[in-house]
């Protein structure tokens, strides 16, 4: 019969120092025989212990004694794509950036507020790609370099003058009639991966007066470059900031409730990898042994839940023992767990590993599948969502994959845009039934642009232009214009909102992974299950999918897993005696 389960990881922090177990909250409608574990070796964890092949490749094993940034660590780190866009990043390398640390090393307030301003327009990060990150470190180091004797005014034109020749060499670079002409024209190109905003500071369209001269009005022919004016305001309204500040953060159960009638034959982490052919199970040094009773209990009845859903061998759940799990080992804190695509670990942490387990999974089905379309001969690890399949793959499995990655990503969405400033004029002229639309939509910008769907032959370039006349139309009658809209897309709500939160969420593995964990809450659901230490929070709209985009969704998945199985990708274990 069902059973219901309720477990809390605060529970198991209520343990004597001699450890004794106690517990868990259950609601059973048929109670099972309890596992008590008892302990013979005196303080040898009863839990949180790793077992079956040691899951090297951990964080502090790939940057063990390299020098932060240096080339061997950037070569470590382009071992797992994943992991060195997570790292390479202006942040990163720069540290904190203030004006209390400016004023410190004895910079005056106007060439502080250049070095600031110029800091600003390079891009957090590069292209997601090893030779832009290869050539963004280069390029922030140099200029980190070229401004850490930039004090004066004096200095930090000097610095200025030889940066603006060396990104104006770099633009060059570009030009394959410059390049014959001067060969050496290519050394600057990396100065290029700091993005577009950088570069406009010192090359410009037409007679447009430079970038960095408004930035010099600003700090030497201004009050706010003196007496570090700039720094008392920008503090006030980064406190602003901070206080508006909304972002999306994963719902963590507070408690993990479970409704199946599965059991998971788990109750030690060596069940992990009988049960279900994990190649090694690995906890970090700070999970004791009540939160690792917790994690292997609840982790796995997940496991049962996800293999029941999908209609899987057990042993496919770690890909036949390919797959390897941590918990609270390899985490930096910042996510509530991650897979590791250079090593095939997925990482649960100690206090925000519940509701991402499916999560991580669908990662890890991403990876797995890619190096099986190539015969796991394939010597980069990739991701199917991003990457060319391999000539293994059926093409009606590539076909149908293919189309769910496509109706993730295409609809009938609408995209965010903020009004620029200053408001530029529109570049081309409208019908007078087009103009109209404004009034007839009671000056609602984003509802004037919706109605103009299927009326006109409007090309996708077009669309930001005529709400920018719209703009320009409120201004003219007097009416407030708005500070952003919605334009027409045909991207899906779901990538369109992605796009919005930046480029961490838009990324096509990012994409799969949350509309598979909704996929497979929905499943769970209609199945009369639950499981949220599997899956939790998919069904309070974005970042997942939701509404008729989900039904849609959902259609594909099932479609493309009807095949999967069909073909007997995963009931069949010699498909994959390479893996590992």
């Amino acid at each position: 019969m069902s059973q219901q389960s309720v477990m809390s990881l605060f529970d198991y922090f209520m343990f004597e120092q001699d450890y004794q177990v106690v517990d868990q909250h259950e609601i059973f409608f048929n109670p099972p025989t309890a596992v008590v574990a008892s302990s013979s070796s005196g303080n040898r964890k009863q839990f949180a212990y790793d077992c079956g092949e040691e899951l090297r490749g951990a964080r502090k094993h790939l940057a063990s004694g390299l020098v932060k940034f240096s080339s061997e660590w950037q070569t470590a780190m382009e071992v797992d794509p994943s992991q060195a866009y997570d790292l390479v990043c202006k942040d990163g390398l720069i540290g904190s950036l203030n004006a209390e640390n400016l004023q410190e090393e004895g910079y005056t307030s106007e060439a502080a507020l250049v070095v600031k301003l110029i800091w600003d327009r390079v891009s957090q990060r590069p292209a997601d790609d090893s030779v832009q990150r290869r050539y963004f470190i280069q390029a922030v180091n140099e200029l980190r370099s070229l401004f850490r004797d930039a004090k004066t005014v004096d200095s930090v034109k000097s610095a200025v003058s030889e940066l603006r020749i060396n990104v104006r060499n770099a633009h060059y670079s570009q030009s394959e009639y410059q390049v014959k002409k001067n060969p050496e024209l290519l050394s600057y190109s990396h100065w290029l991966s700091l993005g577009d905003r950088f570069k406009s500071l010192f090359v410009t369209k037409s007679r447009a007066v430079a970038g960095y001269r408004k930035i010099y009005k600003r700090a030497f022919e201004s009050e706010e470059g003196q007496d570090w004016n700039w720094a008392k305001k920008r503090k006030n309204q980064s406190n602003r900031r901070q206080s508006n500040k909304a972002y999306w953060e994963r719902k963590v159960p507070d408690e993990v409730i479970r409704l199946s009638e599965k059991a998971s034959g788990v109750t030690k982490p060596e069940d992990f990898i009988t049960q279900y052919g994990f190649r090694g199970i690995q906890f970090g040094n700070w999970v004791d042994d009540a939160a690792g009773r917790y994690h292997v209990l609840c982790s796995g009845n997940a496991w049962a839940d996800l293999a029941s859903i999908l209609n899987l061998p057990p042993k496919a759940i770690s890909f036949y023992g390919a797959l390897g799990l941590a918990f609270g080992a390899r985490g930096s804190g910042k996510a509530a767990a991650h897979f590791e695509v250079s090593t095939n670990v997925m990482n649960l942490t100690k206090h925000r590993g519940g509701g991402s387990q499916c999560h991580e999974w669908a990662h890890a089905l991403d990876q797995n599948l890619y190096s099986y379309s190539h015969q796991f001969s394939n010597g980069k690890r990739a991701l199917l969502s991003g990457s060319e399949a391999g000539p293994h793959l059926p093409a009606e499995l590539k076909e149908a994959f293919a189309d769910l990655m496509k109706v993730i990503k295409e609809g009938n969405g609408k995209r965010l845009v903020k009004v620029p400033d200053p408001l530029p004029l529109p570049q081309s002229r409208y019908y007078d039934r087009i103009k109209g639309a404004l009034a007839l939509n009671n000056y609602d910008i984003s509802t004037a642009l919706q109605s103009l769907i299927g009326r006109y032959r409007i090309k996708n370039n077009q669309w930001m232009d005529i709400a920018i006349l719209y703009c320009n139309l409120l201004k003219e009658a007097g009416k407030e214009v708005p500070k952003s809209f919605y334009i027409p897309s045909d991207e899906s709500l779901f990538y369109s909102d992605a796009k919005n939160m930046g480029a961490y969420w838009r990324r096509d593995h990012e994409l799969f992974a949350r509309a598979f964990e909704s996929w497979i809450e929905d499943e769970l659901s209609a199945a009369g299950m639950t499981n949220s230490y599997l899956v939790y929070g998919t069904q309070f709209g974005s970042p997942y999918p939701y509404g008729e985009e989900r039904q849609f969704i959902n259609a594909s998945f099932r479609k493309w897993w009807e095949i999967m199985l069909q073909l007997e990708i995963f009931t069949n274990e010699r498909l994959w005696q390479n893996a590992n």
